[in-house]
């Protein structure tokens, strides 16, 4: 009897020690920033508000996820947002391997992250090659994934993108606005990888591009972007890994089960609506929202309009 009892105890024991790993621990949730192990890489995110769990994909080419938080803060007075540094980037550590530095190994990172925070399924937003993450997230583990927002995606395999961008870039080069930076996208590429500075100094050069009126919104740039410190690492390993091995997201898209809204400016040049056009007809009952001369950063340009239908797709 005594050994029957020694064997259940040792039994609950076990059980009780595999449930505490698998449980998300409380602190994991606690306002602030975060750091946890997700298997090859340590995933720094922070987290901000209240309400329901928004899991905010920032992009995976090096920008970490300062910007999202300097300028989402409205979304966090109804949802509790999760900005997350994807690996390499930001807070976040890099692989051992540059070719783990795909948006398809960023997007099961966000998954792990999920499972330890105990989460069944999850709301996600995504923003530009953030948007890329999100969909890959939405392809590889659908069953985990209510809802998720598209801000100006860029799909992989897309094939309008390149007349749309240079038709955008053609119509400004004349500007004086412009002109700088225009330039500087269009220089050859020396095949020479840039160190952080020399990758920082390129992306103030061009940040006037992402923008339909760099001069009208200066102050918004300056307040999203003024401490953004780019890793030229993670630029050049995502490439290096998505021609190690091309996805093709375009598709694929029709897979998407995810209630989905999209959302991109008319007069962006990176993300360019037609594309989000192809992605909104590709993705069976997904929504998509135009905002007429906005660029990249609609959030920033028509904020009242931007976090209202967000908040209103996500929340009801």
């Amino acid at each position: 009897m005594n050994k029957i009892i020694t064997i259940l105890a040792a039994a609950s024991l076990a059980m009780s020690t595999v449930a505490a790993h698998a449980s998300p621990q409380p602190s994991n949730l606690s306002q602030g920033p975060h750091d946890v192990d997700v298997g090859e890489v340590s995933l720094h995110y922070v987290v901000k508000g209240q309400g329901p769990l928004l899991f905010m994909a920032s992009p995976g080419w090096g920008a970490g996820s300062n910007y999202m938080q300097n300028s989402m803060t409205p979304l966090e007075q109804n949802m509790t947002l999760i900005y997350i540094d994807m690996r390499g980037n930001g807070k976040s550590t890099r692989p051992v391997d540059r070719a783990r530095m795909s948006q398809s190994a960023m997007a099961d990172d966000i998954d792990r992250l999920r499972v330890l925070l105990g989460q069944q399924s999850i709301n996600l937003l995504g923003h530009s090659d953030g948007g890329t993450i999100a969909i890959e997230y939405a392809l590889r583990h659908p069953e985990h994934l209510d809802k998720v927002v598209l801000v100006a995606p860029y799909v992989l395999g897309d094939t309008v993108h390149g007349a749309a961008t240079k038709a955008i870039l053609d119509l400004w080069t004349d500007d004086p606005h412009y002109r700088d930076a225009i330039r500087e996208k269009r220089k050859p590429d020396d095949g020479k990888e840039l160190t952080d500075q020399g990758f920082q100094k390129y992306i103030e050069t061009i940040l006037p591009l992402y923008m339909s009126d760099p001069v009208r919104f200066a102050p918004q740039l300056a307040s999203t972007f003024g401490d953004t410190r780019v890793a030229a690492y993670a630029r050049y390993a995502e490439n290096y890994s998505n021609k190690l091995a091309p996805r093709n997201q375009a598709k694929e898209l029709g897979k998407i089960k995810a209630k989905t809204l999209i959302i991109n400016g008319t007069v962006d040049w990176v993300c360019p609506y037609q594309m989000a056009q192809q992605t909104q007809a590709a993705i069976p009952g997904s929504r998509l929202s135009l905002y007429a001369n906005k660029a990249h950063f609609p959030w920033l340009e028509d904020p009242q309009r931007f976090f209202k239908e967000t908040s209103e797709f996500l929340l009801n």
